[in-house]
């Protein structure tokens, strides 16, 4: 692949900090030149498609627990007691 014809032109607009961030990213990719990066990134680089579903089913739950916990410390530092009702009711 290294001594291919290549005429085919691809051209990308970017605001200055993405620029920065793309020279970054070249420079920690040990390309010297722009086309090399990107047919490194394009060419080289594996994709990887993750299902974020069972994160977001677990950050829900996550969710859940933690407000009950705020919940819990808001009612004890209130009245300085807990009751076991109350800590039923909220279970719910």
């Amino acid at each position: 692949m290294a001594n291919r014809f290549r005429n085919e032109r691809i051209e990308i607009k970017l605001t200055k900090e993405e620029k920065e961030v793309f020279e970054k990213k070249m420079k920690l990719a040990n390309c010297k030149t722009m086309s090399h990066f990107l047919r490194k990134c394009v060419l080289e680089k594996e994709i990887y498609v993750v299902d974020l579903e069972p994160f977001r089913n677990l950050q829900w739950l996550l969710s859940n627990a933690t407000n009950n916990i705020n919940q819990i410390a808001k009612a004890t530092n209130t009245t300085g007691v807990i009751y076991k009702n109350e800590i039923e009711s909220m279970n719910k």
